[in-house]
Parts: C-alpha cells; sequence; structure tokens
C-alpha cells in the first residue's frame, strides 16, 4: 500500500511534450503519439527510489476535446517491477489549453495492475483540471476522491492547490520555464494513512519537470525529475 500511495501522485500529473517546438500556446500535457518521457525519483539523501517511464500512445478528437490515452510504469532501484509487471493505463482530454484528468479512475488503474481481473473496483469523484493560462496567486479547485475494491475504501483529498511563482529550472532533459504549483494531499484508508505537501514545476507542451514531496513540516521526502524526452 505504501508503494501505491506514492504512485499515485506520479499518475495524475499532467505529463509531456516534444523538445525544440514552440510551446507558448501548449496545455500542460503531451499530445504526440509516442513520445516518451524519462524520470528518475531519489529520496532526500540522494539515493535512488525508482525510474519512472510514461509513453504517450493514441489521440483521438470529439468536437473541441482531445482524449490521450497514455501509461505509466515504474521499476525500483535494481530495475524490477516496482508494483506490477504491466503498466498502468491512464488517460487526459485537452479542451481549450486545459488538461482534464481524473484521480479516482486513476487509482482504479493502478489497482488494476495489482488485483486479479474479477476483483470489482468503484470510484466517485476526483476530476483535476489545470488550465493553460494560469498565473503566480491562482488557486485551483480542491479535488476529493474515493476508490472502492476488495470491501475497503480509500479516500483523496487534495487541497491548498496555489500557483507559487514562476521559474526557470534545469535537468538532465533540458532547460524549462515553469510554473510552480504546490498543493496538500490527504490519503485514508486501505491501511494506510498519509499527509503530504507537495511541489511540482510544469512546463508549457512538457506537463510535470519536477515533483518535490515534503512533510507537513516541509521537510523534503523525494525529488522526481525528468531526465530524458524521446520517440
Amino acid at each position: 500500500m505504501k508503494r501505491f500511495l506514492l504512485l499515485l501522485t506520479i499518475f495524475t500529473m499532467p505529463v509531456c511534450g516534444l523538445m525544440g517546438q514552440d510551446r507558448s500556446g501548449a496545455p500542460y500535457f503531451c499530445n504526440v503519439p509516442g513520445t516518451i518521457l524519462e524520470y528518475i525519483r531519489t529520496t532526500a539523501e540522494g539515493d535512488v527510489k525508482w525510474f519512472h517511464t510514461m509513453k504517450i500512445g493514441s489521440t483521438s478528437k470529439n468536437a473541441d476535446t482531445t482524449c490521450i490515452d497514455y501509461t505509466s510504469h515504474i521499476l525500483n532501484h535494481k530495475r524490477k517491477p516496482y508494483y506490477g509487471d504491466e503498466p498502468a493505463k491512464l488517460s487526459a482530454s485537452i479542451t481549450q489549453g486545459k488538461v482534464t484528468l481524473n484521480v479516482a479512475e486513476s487509482v482504479v488503474a493502478i489497482f488494476r495492475t495489482i488485483l486479479p481481473s474479477g476483483v470489482t473496483i468503484t470510484s466517485s469523484g476526483g476530476e483535476s483540471s489545470l488550465p493553460s493560462d494560469l498565473a503566480p496567486g491562482d488557486i485551483l479547485p480542491d479535488i476529493y476522491a474515493s476508490v472502492k475494491a476488495l470491501g475497503l475504501t480509500m479516500r483523496i483529498t487534495v487541497t491548498e492547490r496555489k500557483v507559487l511563482r514562476t521559474e526557470t529550472i534545469s535537468t538532465p532533459a533540458g532547460k524549462f520555464s515553469c510554473l510552480v504549483i504546490r498543493e496538500r494531499k490527504v490519503e485514508k484508508g486501505m491501511g494506510r494513512n498519509r499527509h503530504t505537501v507537495a511541489d511540482t514545476w510544469y512546463a508549457k507542451g512538457i506537463g510535470m519537470v519536477r515533483h518535490d514531496t515534503y512533510d507537513t513540516d516541509l521537510k523534503l521526502i523525494t525529488s522526481e525529475v525528468l531526465t530524458e524526452v524521446h520517440q
């Protein structure tokens, strides 16, 4: 369960885009099929916790909305599957520059990689949107989600979502002009309670570039950075 909760944050982050393109009008997501993003997550001490690969699959258009299928797969520091042999299958949509994902549906996708195929999994709530015209000081809506499986319920709340600043940062994948968003997350149920604060750096056309997780005293727990973008 601890591993699952750590994965949940990353699976619900907008990601991707191609390097070297004009991204000024792009959303905080990728719509280029076949694009692969590589991340490395380290502990506060600098030890590798996992290697994270995200791949953009097919896209489809419905009126003014683009629907995107993508996968996420995580390997431990020894490059062995962290939670399941198969990648989690996820989806997102983009409407007029706004990226929308669903936290609850992402939880269900993760469960499907680790639970038997016959297990019933239900979810409610969880919609999360990230407009392309955000600016420092903007406040994003709270997120409330729940998922039920095997007679147990997990509840996730994401609150105090605020755009802190703009910042240009460098990672092994390159240099990015980013918007930094802070949020507070509480996960309860299924044998574990967790309360964290996270800062995430988003670049237009790329999505998540860096994700730092802290405890409630703002002591760094882990940091995940984009290391490569390729096709």
